[in-house]
């Protein structure tokens, strides 16, 4: 992940209290997680399934997969005004490419 996103990775994988969060780049903190391994296959989870349903219908228009996820938790300190934390998940090699993209035009930006 850290390579992905031109980063650094934690020596304690978030395990110290000075040093949380798993992969640290210029703008991000990222958690990693994973779930399953060659030889030990994962159920597939619904988000997985939606994931690829979306996927396989972006592609025929070329475009990318996102699925939108909302969940109702008015104490969260994500939660806005309404009360609803609404977040999106991406394809690894999409996110990155966003976020070069991004990063490119910051610096086209900082040198006007």
């Amino acid at each position: 992940m850290a390579a992905q996103y031109d980063g650094v990775r934690s020596r304690s994988s978030g395990g110290a209290d000075n040093d949380q969060g798993d992969v640290r780049t210029t703008t991000d903190l990222i958690e990693c997680k994973y779930t399953g391994g060659p030889g030990e296959p994962i159920k597939r989870p619904k988000l997985l399934k939606d994931m690829e349903k979306v996927a396989l219908e972006a592609w025929q228009e070329g475009r990318e997969p996102v699925v939108s996820l909302r969940f109702y938790d008015p104490d969260s300190p994500l939660s806005g005004n309404d009360g609803y934390i609404d977040m999106t998940v991406r394809l690894l090699h999409d996110d990155v490419h966003r976020d070069r993209v991004y990063a490119e035009a910051r610096a086209a930006e900082a040198l006007l």
